[in-house]
This record gives structure tokens, C-alpha cells and sequence, in this order.
């Protein structure tokens, strides 16, 4: 898992009605109300991702890019994954370039399709550089939930952190190294 804060008040509640026998004895640690961090690893198969995902992960390796860095944060109410950057060519590009650069490729017309059938499609016409940025948010999303688990940030608690895709073998890797966001300082 990444940087987490558990409502110590909401964990002291929850505990007052479980009996603590019924209980594996590392649930009774007590947390200590800071960020604490745990290592979260996995790894996601190009084929048993979305429409959306996969085309997008097709278009993004084509145009060389090996690595997809990703920050993400939420709690109580929601997870959020947010696009940071990728490796091309060894060289970190921005999210936003790199999504503009993939709407003047003939990858689009794809990744538009696969936008237009999916159940998570935006309203109103969008243009071919909305659309990449769009399919790579999505991209994001969907990684952070495989690495973080459905409903990642709903809970009592706070998290935070970043990782990394390799577009190539699947593997995502938290970062321990991961900075705070501003918001939560």
C-alpha cells in the first residue's frame, strides 16, 4: 500500500465493537494517526484491460514509451490517479505533451473508438488532444485501482504516493520515495 493516515478517533470506534478475539492480532495495532507507508507492488496484463486501457497501452508503446508515472491520493470519499509522466527514449516527457503528440498519430481514430463504446465516455465533442488525455487518464485510473485495489481512498483514512507502470511487462512499482502532496501538509 502507499502512504496512509487512519482516523485513529474512527479506528478507536470501530474496535470498541469488534471482539478482539475475533481478530488476527496484527489487526489490534493501534495506528499511529502519521502517514505510515507499506510497499505495494503488482502487475496488470495488457489484455485483461479495458477497451480504453489496452489501446491506449498499444498507441503509447508504438510511440516509444516504456514507463508511466503515476501520483495518486484520496481518502474518505474518493482515490484519485493523476498523469505525470512518461520515459520515452530514456527522457521523462509530461503527460500532457505526451498525450498531444498521440493525437497526431493514426492511433487516435482507436483510441477514439474504444472512447466512444466505453460506459466512462465524457459528454460533447472533444477534440483528438482531449481525447488522448482523456484515454490516458483513464490509463491511470485503472492502473492505480489495480495497484491499489477497487475503492482505493474511500475509507476512514487518508493516502497518498506514486508509481510506476513499465508499459512493457506490466510490472507497477510504488515509489517509497513518493512526496507529499501540498494539500497534505
Amino acid at each position: 500500500m502507499p502512504y496512509m493516515r487512519v482516523d485513529v478517533d474512527s479506528y478507536d470506534e470501530m474496535m470498541s465493537e469488534i471482539d478482539p478475539e475475533d481478530l488476527p492480532p496484527e489487526a489490534l495495532r493501534r495506528p499511529s494517526g502519521d502517514y505510515e507507508y507499506e510497499a505495494a507492488e503488482a502487475q496488470f496484463k495488457r489484455q485483461k484491460l479495458d477497451e480504453v486501457a489496452r489501446v491506449t497501452v498499444d498507441a503509447l508503446v508504438q510511440l516509444g514509451a516504456s514507463e508511466f508515472r503515476v501520483r495518486y491520493d484520496g481518502g474518505y470519499d474518493e482515490g484519485f490517479s493523476h498523469s505525470e509522466f512518461f520515459v520515452i527514449k530514456n527522457q521523462q516527457r509530461p503527460a500532457l505533451a505526451v498525450a498531444d503528440e498521440l493525437a497526431g498519430t493514426s492511433s487516435i481514430a482507436a483510441i477514439r473508438a474504444a472512447i466512444t463504446q466505453s460506459a466512462y465516455r465524457p459528454s460533447g465533442e472533444m477534440s483528438d488532444s482531449q481525447m488522448a488525455r482523456f484515454a490516458i487518464d483513464q490509463l491511470a485510473h485503472e492502473l492505480a485501482t489495480l495497484l491499489l485495489g477497487r475503492g482505493y481512498g474511500t475509507g476512514e483514512y487518508s493516502l497518498y504516493g506514486a508509481f510506476t507502470a513499465n508499459l512493457r511487462t506490466g510490472q507497477l512499482v510504488d515509489d517509497k520515495q513518493a512526496a507529499k502532496p501540498d494539500s497534505l501538509k
